[in-house]
């Protein structure tokens, strides 16, 4: 399976962009800070529904932070194991 990183996951086109890829066989590991531009709950709503596939990675993440990125692929990525970054 092909492995897709997706930031702001938890956004509106996050969100329906995941519904497709995971629909589409894809593993999706998505980042997202969970920021309060909006109603939190919307968020928190829409990762419960993509959690509901286990093709489906969520971490809370900043990824303005170089370093924090860094160990984020370090943990979850093998060189040349992901497909795209969105």
């Amino acid at each position: 399976m092909k492995k897709i990183l997706l930031t702001g996951v938890a956004g509106f086109i996050g969100y329906h962009l995941s519904l497709l890829l995971l629909k589409k066989g894809y593993v999706v590991y998505g980042v997202d800070n969970l920021n309060n531009n909006y109603d939190k709950r919307i968020k928190e709503w829409r990762l419960s529904q993509l959690k509901k596939d286990n093709s489906f990675k969520f971490t809370k993440l900043d990824i303005s932070s170089p370093g924090t990125i860094k160990k984020y692929f370090n943990k979850n990525f093998k060189l040349n194991d992901l497909y795209s970054i969105i």
